[in-house]
């Protein structure tokens, strides 16, 4: 019995440092499926400590790092994005204009979003077919540049509303300059999207 036990260890073992570098990709793509794993020499038959100190998850080959051993791996997998369906211009909301897929892992340089959300959108032109991820999206901003927007001058006792352009992205909060008439006036803007000006 304790012979076959002892046959049986270095698969566990082997199988073990799979999950691992498994469950680190998972860890980022929730969506990933590895179809396998495979490494530039053998793994040792007993080891103490993995670390995934150099490893790169954008990447599908890379290194992990066995009891202060360097192992190059590979892996094989396919992961589920989404995909514009059409062009997207820069500020122009993600959905509908996208479309879920199931594609071969490769690098990406920027991260694949898992998840669309309603007030998500371009940060800067999606090419059809691309790839939605974390660096050409961005959260809808409370204003956008060239909206038009309801502004309110306020001193003292009085108030006087207008109606301008805005002339960059800003969120509640943030400064905003707008332009009326010609004129360029810098407020703040509020979490209706209004630009108050004091």
């Amino acid at each position: 019995m304790k012979k076959l036990l002892f046959l049986f260890i270095p698969f566990f073992l082997f199988a073990s440092v799979k999950e691992e570098i498994i469950k680190f990709y998972k860890n980022h793509y929730p969506s990933i499926e590895i179809i396998s794993v495979n490494f530039n020499k053998p793994l040792p038959k007993h080891y103490k400590k993995i670390s995934f100190r150099l490893a790169n998850y954008k990447l599908p080959s890379s290194t992990v790092i066995i009891d202060g051993k360097y192992y190059f791996y590979n892996i094989k997998a396919f992961i589920k994005v989404y995909v514009a369906v059409n062009v997207i211009r820069v500020n122009q909301p993600i959905l509908p204009n996208v479309e879920q897929k199931t594609i071969k892992f490769r690098n990406f340089y920027s991260q694949p979003l898992t998840k669309i959300t309603s007030d998500l959108v371009a940060s800067k032109i999606i090419s059809k077919n691309s790839v939605i991820n974390k660096s050409n999206t961005k959260i809808r901003p409370t204003v956008l540049a060239g909206q038009s927007v309801s502004v309110l001058f306020e001193d003292k006792n009085i108030e006087i509303y207008a109606k301008g352009t805005a002339l960059h992205d800003a969120n509640a909060g943030e400064p905003e300059k707008v332009k009326i008439n010609g004129k360029i006036y810098e407020g703040t803007v509020d979490k209706n999207g209004n630009v108050i000006i004091k």
